[in-house]
């Protein structure tokens, strides 16, 4: 039977450390109380839990306003694991899909969960990561709480997905307000720009355009924009522009990390993104500030 389900994977971020720091049964007590108390917070909005998965869960709900919901409710019973002698908070990551999904029995399959638990992976701790398919049919508060933070392609999928972030509140941040929302305002930046794209590394700097559609980023000397950190891999990545977006590709050992505005950074590894508006660059880690050396910065700018 074939239905249209909003499915969200959840997951204890660092169980490893969690087993290591209580030791094996109060670690699977205090990970197994948590879980039972996610699991309820599920089925208080008509959703129900698929399957667990290891220290984890699988669940789908009728609609997405009800998996963002129970999300922000996930976060809120981890934030209190703490107490009770838990021995600290135990952190999640989630992730929501909304798409077409076949059931069989009570197990569900189809290309939408694979998605979803792909944007959990990407996911940092205490983050909420929505797709657009799931954005797309919140209600207006809920869609105020959701910024666009990368425009990616998921494994298995040909075509790139945008990728938001749920916060507990609407941000008054002027910069998350020109973030929030608006399938067109990722276009919007690039044709301000020109189609041109600065990428600011120490003292030199790149431009990718039209006219100049593709550079290279590694340790390698031959590399456009040679990065000498050991973080970096000799032929880490490439920046091209291509219909009208930058599109950064990872081609490392170590990774690469985006980070736009004042969003968590996104890690790819092999994968392509698109760069949209102002942000770093992380070359093998995350990007804290520009003057890192693994960072650079990219700006659209107007055409010169």
């Amino acid at each position: 039977m074939e239905l249209d389900l909003a499915i969200l994977f959840v997951d204890v971020c660092d169980s490893t450390r969690i087993y290591e720091s209580f030791g094996n049964v109060r670690a699977s007590e205090v990970i197994s109380a948590l879980l039972g108390r996610l699991g309820a917070e599920v089925t208080g909005v008509r959703g129900r839990v698929v399957k667990s998965l290891g220290d984890g869960l699988m669940c789908v709900f009728p609609n997405a306003e009800a998996a963002c919901r129970v999300a922000t409710l996930m976060m809120v019973a981890a934030a209190e694991s703490g107490g009770d002698g838990a021995g600290g908070v135990l952190n999640l990551r989630v992730g929501i899909h909304f798409g077409s999904v076949v059931r069989r029995g009570g197990d569900v399959f189809g290309d939408a969960i694979n998605v979803a638990s792909r944007v959990e992976a990407m996911a940092s701790p205490t983050e909420i990561l929505v797709t657009e398919a799931a954005v797309s049919r919140l209600s207006e508060q809920v869609r105020g709480r959701c910024r666009l933070i990368d425009n990616t392609r998921v494994k298995g999928r040909k075509a790139a997905i945008r990728i938001y972030a749920l916060h507990d509140h609407a941000s008054s941040d002027s910069s998350a307000e020109r973030t929030v929302m608006g399938g067109s305002l990722a276009g919007e930046v690039l044709r301000a720009a020109n189609f041109t794209l600065r990428l600011l590394y120490r003292d030199r700097e790149k431009v990718v355009s039209v006219r100049a559609p593709k550079l290279t980023i590694g340790r390698h000397e031959s590399c456009d924009i040679v990065i000498p950190s050991p973080l970096a891999s000799r032929q880490h990545g490439s920046i091209e522009f291509s219909r009208e977006s930058f599109v950064l590709t990872d081609h490392s050992s170590n990774g690469t990390f985006i980070r736009t505005g004042d969003s968590p950074s996104v890690p790819l590894r092999r994968e392509s993104a698109k760069l949209v508006g102002l942000g770093l660059v992380g070359i093998g880690a995350v990007p804290e500030h520009p003057e890192q050396p693994h960072v650079l910065r990219f700006v659209p700018d107007v055409d010169i």
